[in-house]
């Protein structure tokens, strides 16, 4: 057989092996997508396999197979997330609502009776056998004595669970020795199997149940079903209050109790009574609230958007924030270029001595890991202990209080950014003067321009045509320059009267983040979703813009 027409065969089986390999991963995928509702990561991967299987298998598509697999990689790394942070926007995922329907009301169904008042704490004795096997003596003064086999609380209730004490007289206050086989524990030994006696339930003759309470005591209560939901016509039923709850947004609403006022019960408040609506606080039904902590994951549009440009407590801080985000990425474009770009001018003159010298000076904070450098800056801008005040207060300036007032933080974080990029324009600098033509520098000069022009009109249009989507990649990381704001100010200082948890030097990737993970007032992750989305718009026309303003520089000064 010809040596080509051998390549071609073992190419073709090389190429078949490795589609069966990645069919048989997509089809071991499917059906854990299917249990989890997977929607969206289902069609990606299904669209995936069958773009891999024409690529790869049909002779027509024999261009595309280099391209196929750096497509398949962005859809599923790039494209999919971004869709996927598209629709958790539109849902009303945060504290409360992170289960499924159906593992909501699996929840509802398992909470307990409410104590009624008849609860008693009664003394407990506690025996076992010489095979480990416990039983609890309880009663005390009305109450009658009972002498049980406790269970685990995860396991079912017992129906007989009383053990045979063959006809002795029992007296919880003066527990024998012995009863029957099980032989009295003392309180001592009791001290080490505290662990095993939480987690044991002593099921009662009528009904009820005893909980330890104390190693010396058991909580005996009423016991049942909480809440019990009916398929057939979709409701929730709560024993304690004869309510009747319908299906809401993303929970279940009872009798009496509007939507928007479960909607908007402070995020985290579990249980709580009191919930607010528009700055007006009223008393709501604890049932309400219990099944709104216990809701499940619903799409509820572009509310989030809504709540952001029009909810005045979210709204306000936001608006902040971007603003600040806008002035800081800006700003640390343009000081750190103007730096690095000077210095890289200041160098350029070969008649000046130790250059190199300067270079590797100048390269040292890019050198150092980000992270350490902002810590060693945290502790220079200490307010008591810090070195920066220690000289300023040296000279006689009273050193102000970099990280703890809300102006002078916003202040230190471009200082500290400041030292931290502009090695990396000096870099990109100096490599962009070396293509700048020394003979147009010098026509200019010649026609009796100052140096400043030609500074202005020559050598600054040419550094951009190469440097201009550099600065574009600049901007978009100090746009969520999440590393600098988490480890120098913490997004501080706080703020305080707002909905949301928010500080002065927070960019809008830290207030995301604050949202998501919660900050002590429940973990928002529809909202942040939303923030991250006008992020994503933000920065997505800021690029598109900006390299259209490159390419007119290409047009006009790149011949």
């Amino acid at each position: 057989m010809d040596r080509g027409l051998q390549r071609t065969a073992k190419g073709m089986w090389i190429r078949t092996i490795s589609v069966a390999i990645f069919d048989a991963l997509i089809v071991f995928a499917i059906p854990q997508l299917v249990a989890n509702q997977s929607w969206t990561l289902f069609g990606f991967l299904i669209g995936a396999a069958i773009l891999v299987n024409w690529a790869y298998l049909s002779p027509r598509a024999s261009a595309s197979r280099w391209l196929t697999p750096g497509l398949v990689l962005m859809a599923i790394f790039v494209v999919y997330p971004v869709f996927y942070t598209f629709y958790v926007s539109l849902t009303n995922w945060r504290t409360g609502n992170f289960l499924s329907k159906e593992q909501a009301i699996s929840a509802l169904e398992a909470i307990p009776m409410a104590s009624d008042g008849t609860d008693q704490t009664l003394p407990l004795s506690v025996y076992t056998t010489d095979s480990g096997e416990l039983a609890f003596l309880i009663g005390g003064g009305e109450a009658e004595p009972f002498f049980g086999t406790p269970r685990p609380s995860d396991s079912d209730p017992l129906d007989g669970s009383s053990v045979d004490t063959g006809g002795a007289a029992v007296d919880p206050a003066a527990p024998p020795e012995t009863l029957g086989d099980y032989t009295l524990i003392p309180r001592l030994r009791l001290a080490g199997m505290s662990d095993t006696l939480q987690n044991l339930i002593l099921d009662l003759p009528d009904g009820r149940q005893a909980t330890l309470e104390t190693l010396s005591s058991v909580t005996v209560r009423n016991v049942g079903q909480r809440f019990a939901y009916d398929a057939a016509t979709d409701t929730l039923v709560d024993n304690q209050t004869q309510r009747t709850c319908v299906e809401g947004t993303g929970t279940f609403l009872c009798d009496g109790v509007p939507e928007d006022d479960v909607a908007r019960a402070a995020i985290g408040l579990e249980g709580s009574t009191i919930t607010c609506t528009n700055g007006v606080c009223d008393q709501v039904p604890t049932s309400a609230i219990e099944s709104r902590f216990i809701g499940w994951r619903a799409l509820i549009g572009f509310d989030n958007y809504a709540d952001i440009f029009t909810n005045r407590r979210i709204q306000e801080p936001f608006l902040r924030v971007f603003a600040w985000n806008i002035v800081f990425a800006f700003s640390s474009v343009i000081l750190t270029f103007a730096m690095g770009l000077m210095l890289a001018i200041a160098l350029q003159d070969e008649s000046m001595r130790g250059r190199a010298l300067y270079r590797s000076i100048y390269i040292i904070p890019y050198a150092i890991p980000g992270f350490l450098s902002i810590l060693i800056w945290r502790g220079l801008l200490n307010e008591r202990f810090g070195k920066v005040n220690g000289v300023l207060e040296a000279v006689g300036i009273p050193g102000p209080d970099w990280l703890g007032n809300q102006w002078w933080v916003l202040v230190a974080i471009l200082l500290v950014n400041l030292w931290l990029g502009f090695p990396y324009m000096f870099l990109i600098s100096s490599g962009a003067l070396t293509s700048v033509p020394i003979e147009l520098q010098e026509a200019a000069r010649v026609d009796g321009a100052s140096p400043f022009k030609v500074f202005r009109s020559v050598t600054l249009p040419l550094l951009l045509v190469s440097t201009a989507p550099l600065l574009i990649g600049a901007f978009a990381f100090n746009f969520n320059n999440f590393v600098l704001i988490f480890l120098l100010s913490a997004g501080g200082p706080p703020l305080s009267g707002y909905d949301v948890p928010v500080g002065a030097s927070d960019l809008l990737i830290s207030f995301t983040f604050n949202l998501a993970q919660g900050a002590g007032r429940g973990n928002q992750f529809a909202l942040a979703s939303a923030v991250i989305v006008i992020i994503f718009v933000v920065l997505a026309v800021s690029a598109a813009t900006s390299f259209r303003l490159t390419k007119r520089l290409e047009e006009i000064y790149g011949g």
